[in-house]
């Protein structure tokens, strides 16, 4: 009778252990994937500067365009996109040292600025000056409607010189706003290079 009830135990203990393998996983992901869309049991002292955006805004919701053509997410597939949201001619300070900042922090990238490429998206067709457009070699001039923006991105106006990362699947997943030192984006952009095994 005792081995009996010794062998239930442990057929017992072995259905516990196994669910337990399952169930952790599960566990792990399920509150990782509510941190990361809802910003809940997130610690106030977290390493990223940036805004987390949640749920994070998508790439194709922005609807930009070069010209008059759309600009399509495949163009830039694969890459992390920094992007500044500016004026058309982009000549008031903040907007001229949003985009000195995200060219600062590409340069600074070193070895990885490869894995990185830079928008400046306005209102209107972008007319950045000679200098402007000297200064910024690379750099996608784009187009975007006020409205579908604020839409996408969830605001009341327009995100006049703040900075946004793109993941390379197309998510707009951290802002920074006007003023907000380089480093910090520098920072971010080098820890989510780091732990990421796309782009």
């Amino acid at each position: 009778m005792t081995a009996i009830n010794q062998s239930s135990t442990q057929k017992n203990r072995n259905r516990l252990q196994l669910a337990l393998v399952f169930l952790i996983p599960a566990v792990a992901m399920s509150l990782a994937w509510i941190m990361y869309f809802t910003g809940l049991w997130i610690p106030e002292g977290r390493t990223n500067k940036g805004e987390l955006l949640s749920p994070p805004a998508n790439f194709v919701d922005l609807h930009l365009k070069h010209g008059e053509q759309n600009f399509e997410a495949s163009a830039t597939e694969g890459l992390w996109r920094v992007v500044v949201f500016g004026s058309t001619h982009c000549r008031e300070t903040q907007c001229v040292d949003s985009l000195y900042k995200t060219r600062q922090v590409h340069i600074a990238l070193g070895k990885d600025a490869d894995r990185v490429t830079r928008f400046y998206v306005a209102p209107q067709k972008p007319a950045p000056s000679s200098e402007l457009s000297t200064e910024h070699p690379g750099i996608h001039w784009l187009t975007a409607d006020e409205k579908q923006v604020r839409t996408a991105l969830g605001l009341n106006q327009w995100p006049q010189n703040q900075i946004f990362i793109i993941d390379p699947l197309g998510n707009l997943i951290m802002g920074y706003q006007a003023g907000q030192p380089g480093g910090d984006l520098l920072d971010d952009l080098k820890k989510l290079l780091k732990a990421s095994n796309i782009g």
